[in-house]
């Protein structure tokens, strides 16, 4: 049966809020039957999401009175002033009447806060007759287990307490325990190759985030209350008691442990990598069935079976097929070796990777010295047992000598050194060892992956990204070329041949592309615009418009308003 969600939050102050509507909107385990924001200027914003993912069947409900008002620029011009399609409907009360009128025919309902308290704690003060119809209050905030305030506590720290007070069960998310759920600029690729505008909204969300935040990462705090009713398991829980600092002073808004604080289900560690995800693959619409599971190294732990260094005579050969898998690191001599049925040559310093259940062979006609290791891999699950990962995803087959050589030969001798020691911490430097010499084997297979591909082709390819996405900014060839790695004349020529235009040409098309879209605004001023595609001056912005499109932008948006008028 789903369960029937009412989600409380702000888009307006952090993308997050927005993948965590976004996913709410398309969970199949919830009913999501209203969201509540603090402020009108998040009202519109909330509104677009839940249509851009179809929802027009959720009301948004806004507080009038909320006071700390966000800056609303980092989405408005660059994404939200742009989004063409359905919205989600207005609600006709503010958002504690709203709330009531909700719980009131829900019957049994989740209570959702992603922002500060206080429309839930507003809500609860003047409908208290209502708290039965609440199964559960689950809110982001609080830094219990450092006693810090933080942005949803502090925002008003008296809604906390006002909620704490209620006889509704509570769980609460820590903000350190979604520190660790980043997600790359790369890791949207799975948005990027939507065509639903819920995607798109939120890709061109996500795009105007990090230009005005100048942020590498989004970190994905609010959608994690979402994800753990979608998936319990994704969390694990502690029974404690925490209170709320009200009083003025440096504290103000810290939840801490207290003996006569209110009982709280705190999460206090999530699987990360299966949130992000869950969360990713959610919100870009691909359907459960279509997800595959992925090896993450940070959930892996290793049991070194066996780590040994022998001499063999000139002449030797072995077929064989391995129950574990194998690493052979060649410290003196040559060897042949096949793996799968492809052929290599190895000298002193290469390393063989030998997956598990595959037939191998050997054969050395000078004699040679290796070092032999044999390892099963595992990667934890939650409420699972672990998983035996049959072969190291990215690890190549072979490894020639290089210049890291000599170290991965010292750290192949201190696992064999330390693995016949069977004390509880010589057991730990084998596996510490073994996890090093296994993280510098994968970055070199992954440098000799890049190293496959032309550079030329690389560096044009992240010339094209960085224009699009600094195409608002100065950008000199000379900067371009120092960024990608190439020489300035180089990149002229081959960026030419490749796009059919120059770095300049290619960044003034988007620049004037993005002025056509935002001329369609009828609130913003052509100094506006030139600025907002980075133009310093209007006179400048102005020619370049001419030039480009053969009449003025002050003709160009008279036009559009005579086609729409």
């Amino acid at each position: 049966m789903k369960r029937k969600v009412l989600l409380d939050t702000n888009p307006a102050d952090n993308i997050d809020e927005s993948f965590a509507l976004a996913l709410a909107a398309c969970s199949p385990e919830i009913e999501l039957v209203g969201v509540t924001v603090l402020e009108p200027k998040a009202e519109l914003l909330a509104r677009q999401v839940l249509g851009a993912y179809g929802r027009t069947d959720v009301p948004v409900a806004s507080n009038s009175h909320w006071t700390r008002t966000a800056n609303v620029a980092w989405f408005k011009y660059l994404a939200s002033d742009l989004y063409q399609g359905p919205l989600a409907p207005s609600a006709a009360s503010e958002a504690a009447e709203f709330m009531a009128n909700l719980v009131a025919q829900a019957g049994q309902i989740t209570l959702v806060g992603t922002a500060p308290l206080t429309n839930i704690a507003a809500f609860l003060r003047r409908y208290p007759r209502l708290e039965g119809n609440i199964e559960e209050i689950v809110f982001m905030g609080g830094w219990a287990s450092q006693a810090l305030p933080e942005w949803n506590t502090s925002g008003d720290p008296e809604a906390v307490a006002t909620v704490f007070k209620s006889k509704v069960p509570i769980t609460a998310v820590g903000y350190e325990v979604t520190l660790g759920c980043a997600v790359e600029r790369g890791q949207l690729a799975q948005l990027q190759s939507r065509i639903e505008k819920g995607p798109r909204l939120l890709l061109a969300l996500s795009d105007a985030w990090l230009r005005a935040t100048a942020n590498e990462v989004l970190t994905m705090h609010d959608p994690l209350p979402i994800a753990l009713l979608c998936r319990p398991s994704l969390v694990h829980t502690s029974s404690v008691r925490l209170d709320i600092a009200t009083s003025p002073g440096p504290g103000r808004g810290a939840l801490y442990w207290s003996p006569t604080g209110k009982p709280i289900n705190l999460c206090t560690m999530v699987d990360s990598a299966e949130y992000l995800h869950l969360l990713l693959s959610r919100v870009a619409l691909v359907p459960d069935s279509e997800t595959h599971s992925e090896t993450y190294p940070a959930k892996w732990y290793v049991q070194v079976q066996g780590a040994y260094e022998t001499n063999y005579y000139p002449g030797w050969s072995l077929t064989g097929h391995n129950r574990h898998q194998g690493l052979v690191v060649l410290l003196e001599g040559q060897c042949s070796v096949s793996i799968d049925g492809k052929d290599y040559v190895g000298e002193a310093g290469t390393v063989f990777y030998l997956p598990a259940g595959r037939s191998y062979s050997i054969k050395t006609d000078p004699g040679m010295k290796v070092i032999w290791m044999l390892f099963d891999l595992y990667e934890t699950r939650s409420s699972l047992p672990p998983a035996l990962v049959e072969t190291v995803p990215g690890l190549a087959a072979y490894i020639p000598p290089g210049s890291n050589s000599s170290l991965l030969q010292l750290l192949a001798r201190q696992v064999a050194e330390r693995w016949p020691i069977p004390r509880e911490y010589g057991v730990l430097l084998c596996k510490a060892s073994f996890l090093e010499l296994l993280y510098r084997l994968l970055t070199i297979s992954h440098m000799e992956r890049a190293h496959t591909q032309d550079d030329t082709q690389v560096a044009l390819l992240q010339a094209k990204w960085y224009i699009e996405a600094n195409f608002h900014k100065d950008i000199t060839l000379d900067d371009l070329a120092e960024r990608v790695g190439i020489s300035k004349y180089h990149l002229a020529r081959s960026f030419k041949q490749e796009y059919g235009v120059t770095p300049k040409e290619y960044q003034l098309g988007l620049r004037m592309q993005q002025a056509k879209k935002l001329l369609q605004l009828e609130h913003l001023t052509i100094a506006e615009i030139a600025s907002l595609v980075g133009y310093s001056s209007v006179n400048a912005f102005s020619r370049a418009f001419r030039r480009e499109f053969g009449l003025a932008p002050s003709d160009y948006a008279a036009k559009l308003a005579g086609e729409q008028g």
